[in-house]
């Protein structure tokens, strides 16, 4: 009899030992984790997955992505939970490798639809700016998703296969999803429909996660660089605008204010903020208040 060789039975052992704590953690994390007792309505249908880097299969290179406010905030508690549990882990998240289930509200219907964490972001980057048309360099900045993975993530969103309506519309129409430019335009379809047997459906659902040929290439950690930087220079100068017009504001005021500032560029994470305000305070550009820890004072 010839069978499984020892390695793979103790890595299948594995796979399925991290299956089984998975769900058991799950549960304890929601019981246990700020969001949920913040009443994040999210926190009922989400979910993580923490796997043995040994048993499983490498997903890939790890790409950041802006993620929606909601699962960025849950992240890091996620990661403390972990901590406390299994002191000197440390957490990789591989986002390329996670999904979720939207629902679209169009003139048409409402449809659940199925998508990758990269198709997610670039949908959520019209959330603050539903009506307008984004150039790809626009959509670039607010997802954080290096040019080759967009150009692919975009192309998988205009051309679905199997629908023939389209999630989003673009301009100028190109042959593939490499003849996509900085200038080509997108802009969320609100006719969007689902049609069978020659009918439009008010209700539906469509899975979109398609299996994207993600880029190996080592210049896509440079502009991923690129990008970040990039941010971090907009969310300093907006910082620094409103101080100076301000004078005086709490850490609440100041990250409400940012957003509505930088909305139409990126919506600029909590890590990002506390980053960049830190970085403005070492280099004297403003600084806490001696009376109260979380307010600021703009330092002329």
């Amino acid at each position: 009899d010839v069978g499984m060789p020892a390695e793979f039975i103790i890595k299948l052992q594995q796979m399925f030992k991290d299956l089984k704590l998975n769900r058991d953690m799950n549960e304890e994390f929601r019981s246990v984790c700020p969001s949920s007792r913040n009443n994040n309505t999210m926190m009922d249908s989400f979910s993580f997955k923490i796997l043995s880097a040994a048993a499983w299969p490498h997903p890939g290179d790890k790409i950041d992505v802006s993620l929606p406010a909601q699962i960025e905030d849950v992240l890091p508690e996620i990661e403390e939970f972990y901590k406390k549990k299994h002191s000197g882990r440390k957490l990789t998240w591989y986002h390329t490798v996670s999904n979720g289930q939207l629902t679209f509200a169009s003139k048409n219907g409402k449809y659940d639809l199925d998508v990758s964490t990269l198709q997610a972001s670039v949908l959520f980057a019209w959330n603050h700016r539903p009506a307008n048309k984004l150039t790809f360099s626009e959509l670039k900045l607010a997802t954080n998703i290096p040019e080759n993975e967009l150009k692919k993530t975009l192309w998988s969103l205009v051309s679905f296969a199997k629908l023939k309506q389209q999630l989003i519309c673009y301009e100028t129409h190109v042959e593939s999803c490499q003849d996509l430019s900085e200038m080509s335009l997108f802009w969320i379809n609100y006719d969007f429909t689902i049609i069978r047997a020659g009918k439009v459906q008010t209700r539906g659902h469509v899975n979109m996660i398609q299996r994207l040929q993600l880029n190996t290439e080592k210049g896509r950690e440079e502009e991923n660089e690129e990008i970040m930087f990039l941010r971090g220079e907009r969310t300093k100068e907006a910082i620094v605008k409103i101080m100076k017009t301000r004078q005086r504001m709490n850490n609440g005021q100041l990250q409400t204010e940012l957003i509505e500032i930088l909305k139409n560029m990126f919506v600029p994470s909590k890590k990002l903020i506390k980053e960049m305000i830190e970085w403005l305070i070492d280099h004297r550009y403003m600084a806490r208040s001696e009376t109260n820890i979380s307010e600021y004072v703009y330092v002329a």
